[in-house]
């Protein structure tokens, strides 16, 4: 009760009182439901679902990517040599180390149901695999099915076990025989799950098959000269893997292998999945950023339309605290709301993607991890939202309670120590989501990459505003126009709110344009459409008559091709003599190496060729990756091993190469000599003018050369052509998540202004505005918000899509016109929509509602 002069004198009602009160009012707001809220709702269901689907799908594959070392690479340690085996002692003494598995993998083609294909042929002893197991479609056990003999070896014939997708490409089945070399095999069983995958290491050109590796070595494809990986694991027996690993390192020859640990395994993969998912974070994040605003703004609107019932509470006894925990409840329970909704989606989207891309990589889902990481970002959001709720609702305890008698009074100011620490909070919502990447320094100089841009987007919107506000228009709407753009600070938050979104999908869709004008006219005239493999040297000039015979078939490049393992530079070992570590590829392992007389009409950074004629000791030419790797220079000298044994050669040139076909590349090219006598292979590539003669060449090859593999480089453009369509689409879903986010944002912020808005409405009807009038000057308003993030957001989405285009992805900068057009059409449809959703009821209904306004 309060007296005449509004003093209390009510006595003060217990704690365990104001509970029950609390509880009872709580129940008649959530009676009388939390539509005010809804886009509250929205923002935080938005930034929820685009967080959790980040962090979901990138801790999930590094997770299971990190655990699994030792399944993936197949053992404790691993090595291995091209070309050649290991020498017989050596493999013994490798052996006696610990248990040990050797397979053999290399390419092939094989005939089945009457097609012949480029496969994975992978060559596997009894001990395999020392880790992990082997899933089979039929779900019987790997070894008995590989080692069967009577109904599944027909006449003798070993058995294979094929990739589901071999079937699908051949038509053939399981019993039915495929042909390999010069060895028929029986299709025994399909492939579900091959858990050492992630050691391969390339990309593979065709299904997998898995025989036994004596049954390889019977096929006679194994043949000196031949691309054929050996592989040697072992599994340690004493419990001390470091010392396995420093034991079988003392053991290295002169010639080098690679050698990988367990922490090595899939690490190239690992380290693509981290950068991607903390680029992508960043979406979460910015999504983030504009959910927390937009659920401010939401809440802030929701609370100053409750300031007459907030005073009512305050007539009828509630305490300023009350209040607060009043509406911090019913804001919590619609945060919570928002969560539900948004990690439900998150991982309704994120859990069918990782068992796809798990299935594909062959790694066993772990959906632990996506528990944790809903977890996480739950907590992120939680604290994110508290410092909102804290901002929004502070100025609700200051209501007083004279504000029952009194229509469209401004909300009081926040308590500036709620203020502080719900600044504090939503700091540490963004700090916390950045740290919680995978690569948290990146992260966070995105971060403040991110800030940067926004305040160039705000101090841009505001001079842009600024300026057109000095203009002095004679109509009605121009006039109006113009006032609402003179107050620079709304007009910089609301360009923000949508502009960030419009920078994103402008980049992407430049980005996208130029890439596919590379694809469809720059990539055919390079890429070939025909590789062919394992080409025996006697076999060289039969094929080059064969494709130069036919008019249907061009391009033809023909190329001896071997591989090589770098041991030194200029006599120190190339792990020391490395000064780029993002170019420690080239001495992970063996790489491409071949020989030639004359030049191969790539652009020469720095040197010259050697003469056609040239017969003395190797000399070298390596390609631009070596030359950044070691910073090289004419002059400097390379040991280098090949076929096991080892040489030192003089830099005479350094190439510049083309790396966006699949066309053979060289990482390192040596003049004739020594090499031309030494056991080879040729790699040959071609282009057809039509599909029929590049089927008839396959035909062809397969029937007059059995050894050679025809590798259809057609369907693999085809995927990579897939796969940057659904990123890109991907990109786009995402941009496009963030304009609704932000539109969502806009309205709250519009929303928020309703009543003051109102009150304008109220006085242009007095001075003669129609219905109409004000209606238009509204989207008229919205449209120049919206043109104004559409003019800066697409000029800055241009810049961002050229520096990609031309820095990250090195092609030709080509923008359509849809880029310039769409900037401006999701501006102002985004911000006119969002404009009238959240303007709702700021137009004056009548003169009804003119005179009850007017009374009030």
């Amino acid at each position: 009760m309060r007296d005449r002069d509004g003093r209390d004198t009510a006595a003060p009602l217990s704690r365990a009182d104001q509970f029950r009160v609390l509880r009872a009012l709580v129940r008649a707001e959530w009676a009388a439901g939390i539509f005010g809220l809804r886009l509250f709702i929205g923002c935080v269901a938005i930034a929820t679902f685009m967080m959790g689907t980040v962090w979901m799908l990138g801790d999930g594959l590094s997770t299971m990517l990190s655990r699994g070392g030792t399944t993936f690479l197949g053992g404790d340690v691993s090595v291995t040599t091209t070309n050649v085996p290991l020498p017989a002692d050596l493999a013994d003494r490798l052996s006696a180390l610990g248990a040990m598995s050797e397979v053999a993998e290399l390419r092939s083609s094989a005939q089945a149901g009457g097609e012949r294909v480029a496969v994975e042929l992978k060559g596997v002893d009894g001990a395999y695999p020392l880790y992990g197991g082997v899933t089979l479609g039929s779900g019987r056990d790997f070894r008995t099915v590989l080692n069967r003999t009577g109904n599944v070896e027909t006449e003798g014939r070993p058995a294979a076990i094929v990739e589901p997708t071999f079937l699908a490409r051949t038509g053939a089945g399981i019993g039915d025989v495929l042909r390999l070399g010069g060895q028929d095999f029986v299709i025994a069983d399909t492939l579900s799950q091959e858990p050492d995958r992630l050691s391969v290491g390339r990309f593979m050109v065709g299904p997998r098959i898995i025989v036994r590796l004596d049954a390889l070595r019977a096929a006679g494809l194994i043949q000196r000269g031949s691309i054929v990986e050996f592989r040697y694991r072992l599994r340690d027996r004493a419990d001390a893997p470091d010392d396995l690993v420093d034991a079988v390192r003392d053991l290295r020859p002169e010639a080098g292998w690679e050698l990988e640990t367990p922490a090595d395994a899939g690490d190239r993969v690992l380290r693509t999945v981290d950068r991607t998912t903390t680029f992508l974070g960043m979406v979460g994040i910015t999504a983030l950023a504009i959910g927390i605003a937009g659920a401010w703004a939401a809440a802030k609107a929701w609370v100053r339309r409750r300031i007459r019932t907030i005073a009512l509470y305050r007539l009828s006894g509630a305490t300023p605290g009350m209040v607060l925990a009043l509406h911090a409840v019913i804001v919590v329970f619609a945060s919570f709301l928002g969560l539900a909704v948004g990690l439900g989606a998150s991982a309704a989207v994120a859990l069918p993607l990782l068992d796809v891309i798990t299935t594909r990589l062959h790694v066993p889902l772990a959906t632990g991890n996506v528990v944790e990481q809903m977890a996480t970002v739950a907590l992120i959001l939680v604290a994110g939202l508290a410092g909102t709720g804290l901002l929004a609702m502070s100025s609700a305890a200051e209501v007083s309670p004279g504000a029952a008698m009194r229509s469209g009074e401004a909300p009081p100011s926040a308590n500036p120590l709620h203020a502080a620490a719900g600044a504090g909070l939503v700091l540490f919502a963004l700090g916390a989501a950045a740290l919680s990447l995978p690569i948290p320094v990146l992260a966070g100089l995105m971060t403040l990459g991110l800030a940067a841009a926004i305040g160039v987007l705000a101090l841009a919107a505001a001079g842009l505003a600024k300026c057109v506000s000095r203009r002095r228009p004679r109509g009605f709407l121009g006039t109006v126009i113009r006032q609402s753009l003179e107050n620079a600070g709304h007009t910089a938050t609301r360009t923000i709110a949508i502009g960030v979104g419009i920078i994103g999908i402008t980049a992407i869709v430049a980005a996208q344009n130029s890439l596919q004008q590379a694809l469809t006219q720059e990539l055919p005239e390079r890429v070939p459409d025909l590789v062919l493999i394992d080409v025996q040297p006697d076999q060289v000039a039969a094929l080059r008559d064969r494709v130069e015979g036919d008019p249907g078939l061009e391009g033809l490049q023909a190329d001896p091709f071997m591989r090589m393992t770098l041991t030194q530079v200029n006599g120190v070992p190339v792990e020391d003599a490395l000064v780029r570590e993002d170019k420690s590829w080239v001495i992970e392992g063996d790489r491409s190496f071949s020989w030639a007389a004359e030049p191969t009409g790539a652009a020469l950074l720095a040197g010259d060729w050697w003469d056609v004629d040239y017969d003395g000791q190797p000399l070298v030419s390596p390609e631009e990756d070596l030359m950044e790797a070691f910073d090289l220079t004419v002059g400097d000298r390379l040991t280098y091993s090949v076929l096991g044994r080892t040489f030192t050669s003089e830099v005479v040139n350094i190439r510049k190469e083309y790396h966006r076909t699949f066309r053979p590349e060289y990482l390192l090219l040596a003049s004739p000599q020594p090499f031309r006598d030494a056991p080879h292979t040729w790699i040959m590539s071609l282009q057809g003018k039509t599909d029929a003669a590049l089927d008839g060449l396959i035909r062809d090859v397969s029937a007059a050369h059995g050894n050679v593999t025809a590798i259809d480089i057609r369907p693999l453009v085809a995927q990579v052509r897939g796969v940057i369509d659904g990123a890109t689409l991907a990109s786009f879903l995402m941009a496009g998540l963030l304009v609704v986010a932000g539109a969502m944002s806009l309205a709250a912020l519009v929303a928020a202004d309703v009543d003051a808005r109102r009150q304008e409405a109220l006085v242009f009807s007095v001075v003669g505005a129609s219905r109409r009038e004000i209606a238009l000057v509204r989207l008229a308003e919205a449209a120049a918000v919206g043109a104004i993030a559409a003019a800066l957001g697409g000029l800055a989405g241009m810049v961002g899509g050229y520096f990609v285009v031309t820095e990250a992805l090195r092609v030709d900068w080509a923008p359509s016109a849809f880029v310039f057009v769409l900037p401006v059409v999701l501006g102002v449809a985004s911000s006119v929509v969002a404009g009238a959703v959240g303007g709702l009821g700021a137009v004056p209904g009548g003169r009804g509602q003119l005179v009850r306004h007017l009374a009030a």
